[in-house]
């Protein structure tokens, strides 16, 4: 029995109709099966929102609204929605939504479709560590403060130097440092340290006191503040300025021997 699958060309025009929104009803729900499985459509997706993505940016900010919290915490969380978040005062929001309440929607909707993105890219990027023996790695892309990709965070699972690239630069004075947190599942966050000088390719090394399992093994997300420098916070002070999840980029463990 021959199996015919989509061509690329196939892909990329329902990619493009489902970035722009025009899907709807049962076609956009069977495409969104397709994009949780399998990597080529995952990846169309993707190219398509990058291209979108300034056009969004040009659009002013709206504010959040209820349905958009709730279908948020569903698909990150697999927690009960949230009634009337939006109308809800800050301090009886959950941590997520206090730290994100900020952004536009466009950039919550953004964040939403990666979520939904990354289990066939997760697979992917599973399948060409195998093919070509990928060092098994902690790596973070964070966006900036409007949804834009600004920084890549990467570092050996049991290395001492974490590796930067940024992509887009953010304001700061010169009393103020670039101070990277690693974020755990219930929103704690803990210090890594200050960001040093990035050279004129955007590229720096941040020295670890210890091995990145030590601070990354329960990191769900990392961010960045500014601090005062010189300072050494306990919690950061501000706002993040890049904030992204955090991805671990090894199979799982085998099941031991037994279990089911």
């Amino acid at each position: 029995m021959t199996i015919h699958r989509p061509s690329d060309e196939l892909i990329d025009r329902l990619a493009a109709d489902y970035a722009l929104g025009t899907m709807s009803g049962g076609a956009r729900r069977r495409f969104e099966r397709a994009l949780r499985e399998d990597a080529r459509v995952a990846q169309a997706v993707m190219r398509w929102q990058q291209r979108l993505l300034p056009l969004d940016a040009r659009l002013p900010p709206a504010p959040a609204g209820a349905a958009l919290w709730a279908r948020i915490e569903r698909q990150a969380f697999g927690g009960a929605t949230v009634a009337a978040a939006d109308a809800a005062p800050a301090q009886a929001r959950r941590w997520w939504q206090r730290w994100f309440a900020p952004l536009p929607a466009g950039a919550l909707a953004m964040g939403l479709l990666l979520g939904s993105l990354a289990p066939a890219l997760y697979r992917q990027l599973q399948a060409d560590a195998f093919e070509t023996q990928l060092p098994e790695s902690y790596v973070g892309v964070l966006a900036t403060a409007d949804g834009r990709p600004g920084l890549i965070v990467s570092s050996l699972r049991r290395g001492r130097v974490v590796d930067l690239k940024r992509l887009a630069p953010v304001a700061a004075t010169a009393a103020q440092v670039p101070y990277l947190w690693t974020l755990d599942a219930q929103g704690r966050a803990q210090a890594v340290g200050p960001l040093p000088d990035f050279d004129g390719r955007g590229l720096a090394s941040l020295k670890l006191a210890q091995p990145a399992e030590a601070l990354f093994q329960r990191a769900v997300e990392l961010a960045v503040s500014l601090e005062a420098a010189g300072a050494t916070p306990a919690q950061p002070s501000g706002a993040f300025v890049y904030r992204g999840l955090c991805g671990k980029l090894w199979p799982p463990a085998p099941a031991a021997a037994g279990s089911r």
